[in-house]
């Protein structure tokens, strides 16, 4: 008996092999687990036909795998010797009432095993690639009419159905419903297979900072927030149109890919697109607003597993490069990426330093000029790392700050600062001890008790502790100034550090919770060359003065500054001239060297 098929079964135009198996492997579904929405078709299937095996197959590329089966025990067969590999080379169902009556199925173990009758209709992409089938075998030859093709065709489509439900789950965006970021490294993934070794470049456009997004959804909440990312995907999608794919890669990044390297090409079209996204977004009923200032970090890649494999990693780098220098757009480069790797081997290195004793304070002594007497010292952190070597605060500072390991950081500097204070009082030297804290700091719920239990364990009284903030930390909330009003209420003092450098302006000095202002080493350093700069720094000093404040000149580098801060009136300095920030056990000796200077505090 001769192989039949439906009016439509004839081999498809557009059959590509290569093509066909990079469809199936796109997709990841070869050697998963069975699931019921695909069982459940196949026992549909056996059902309605009466069949006594009913099988969901994808063709690989020497095998015909089994996604669902209903009578059969084995998981694949050859794809030499499957009845399917004639069923995907067509566009429609294909019968064989009796597999005996034709010779290209001799060799079938379907037909060894008993089985007579088959029935299949291939699993068809969008674009025409057969993946497998879904097909159905019996014992008995038998006639399969008209109607009984269409109803296998339509449980194929309902196959299907399931089969993109399989993509999309997890790879679209549900606020965009754009693919996401599973989606982009998967198509990149096959794209190495299509241009292996073709050049690309992955650019990354992130709408808004992770802080801004988190600030925005307490202010105006989550479903206006959601409404202004629709609406600059909308402006971002006007701009790639049908360019490359857009992808929503995380909260507030979205990516697509150019062909090519080409740098000038490339920055020129991303100028453009800057231009392009010049509106506010519009969220809501309410149309709420959101300035954007959106920055674009572009890699450039080979189509190669290596290639595809980091490029998402180095764009990011390249959009964080671009918000840490003020710019709207930057590539990737391997200097910048070095110093971010760098960057993120010291934060991780941070706990394992603290608990390892790589980190210590040093202090730095400060003068009250109208005693000329060292009352006290700030603390102020180093880092000796085993094998970088001795690391600037400048450096590894900023980045602890930028994490929640600045609330680990501060509680050790505390606890050392007040155990040496508590040293020193034992040995008759009674100073007052800064440590420097910054707004997320203060920000910590539990920052005033940290602050009590360590004053307690060390038996130090907090009027010997001085919390040093920058004007800026100290005026980031209300929260912030709620929290320091408690800090002085603890019975601890309050200061300003970098005064007249931040945002800070007089109107609000009156209600700031501090008692003393630390001057800007900016504000000091032209004083002996500049009049105006001089004029300048004698009426904030004059003017903070009068308002209860006490004046703290950073920054003292000459002889010649010391004495016209001492003329103005200012309360104390600190600096080079007198000291250099010293190691612990220099502090006692330093002090028995001005000895004529210093006196104990009562």
């Amino acid at each position: 008996m001769a192989l039949t098929k439906s009016p439509g079964a004839e081999q498809s135009p557009i059959y590509s092999e290569a093509d066909r198996l990079t469809a199936l492997r796109s997709r990841r579904l070869l050697d998963t687990p069975a699931t019921e929405a695909f069982d459940r078709i196949t026992r549909l299937a056996s059902r309605v036909f009466g069949t006594s095996i009913a099988l969901v197959t994808f063709m690989d590329a020497e095998r015909l795998w089994f996604k669902s089966r209903v009578g059969v025990a084995d998981q694949e067969t050859a794809r030499s010797t499957a009845v399917c590999d004639y069923t995907i080379r067509g566009t429609g169902v294909m019968v064989v009432p009796d597999l005996a009556g034709d010779t290209r199925f001799a060799d079938s173990p379907m037909l060894a095993a008993g089985y007579h009758f088959y029935a299949g209709a291939p699993l068809l992409t969008r674009a025409g690639h057969a993946l497998g089938t879904l097909c159905i075998l019996d014992q008995a030859p038998r006639i399969f009419d008209e109607a009984d093709r269409e109803q296998l065709a339509a449980l194929a489509a309902i196959v299907m159905t399931q089969i993109d439900l399989h993509q999309a789950i997890g790879r679209t965006d549900e606020v965009t419903r754009l693919p996401n970021r599973t989606q982009l490294m998967c198509d990149l993934e096959d794209l190495c297979a299509l241009a292996p070794g073709d050049n690309r470049t992955l650019v990354l456009v992130e709408a808004y900072a992770q802080d801004q997004l988190q600030e925005a959804q307490r202010v105006i909440g989550a479903k206006p927030l959601e409404a202004v990312m629709r609406d600059f995907a909308g402006q971002l999608s006007e701009w790639v149109g049908d360019r490359a794919t857009l992808y929503k890669v995380n909260e507030g990044r979205f990516g697509f890919m150019l062909p090519g390297d080409s740098q000038a090409e490339h920055e020129a079209s991303m100028q453009a697109l800057s231009t392009h996204l010049h509106r506010p977004a519009r969220g809501g009923r309410s149309q709420i607003e959101m300035e954007q200032l959106p920055i674009i970090g572009l890699a450039a890649f080979p189509m190669t597993p290596e290639g595809t494999g980091d490029v998402l990693r180095r764009a990011a780098s390249a959009l964080h490069q671009a918000r840490q220098t003020d710019r709207r757009i930057a590539w990737f480069t391997e200097q910048t990426d070095a110093s971010s790797r760098r960057s993120f081997a010291l934060l991780q290195d941070v706990p394992r330093g603290l608990a390892e004793g790589e980190f210590r304070l040093v202090y730095q002594p400060k003068m009250d000029l109208q005693t000329r007497q060292y009352k006290g010292v700030e603390a102020l952190i180093r880092w000796q790392h085993p094998l970088l070597g001795p690391l600037s605060p400048a450096e590894f500072i900023p980045l602890v700050e930028s994490s929640r390991l600045i609330h680990l950081v501060t509680e050790w500097v505390l606890h050392t600062a007040l155990a040496q204070l508590a040293a020193w009082k034992l040995e008759g030297i009674d100073l007052t001890m800064a440590v420097n804290v910054s707004a997320k700091n203060l920000e910590h719920p539990d920052f005033l008790r940290i602050v009590r239990n360590a004053c307690a364990l060390h038996d130090i009284p907090p009027s010997r502790l001085h919390i040093e903030c920058t004007e800026n930390a100290a005026l980031d909330s209300q929260q912030t100034l709620t929290v320091l009003n408690q800090v002085r209420a603890l019975g601890a003092q309050v200061s300003l550090d970098d005064f007249g450098v931040g945002y800070c302006n007089f109107s609000c000095l009156h209600s700031l919770p501090a008692e003393l202002l630390k001057l800007d080493q900016s504000l000091i350093l032209p004083i002996a060359t500049d009049p105006r700069a001089w004029e300048l720094l004698k009426s904030i000093i004059k003017f903070g003065q009068a308002l209860g404040y006490q004046l703290l000149a950073e920054g003292v580098e000459t002889a010649e500054v010391f004495d016209m801060l001492e003329s103005s009136g200012c309360d104390s300095v600190q600096g080079y001239y007198l000291s250099r920030p010293l190691e612990a056990v220099a502090i006692v000796p330093f002090l028995q060297r001005h000895i004529d200077l210093f006196t104990v505090v009562a």
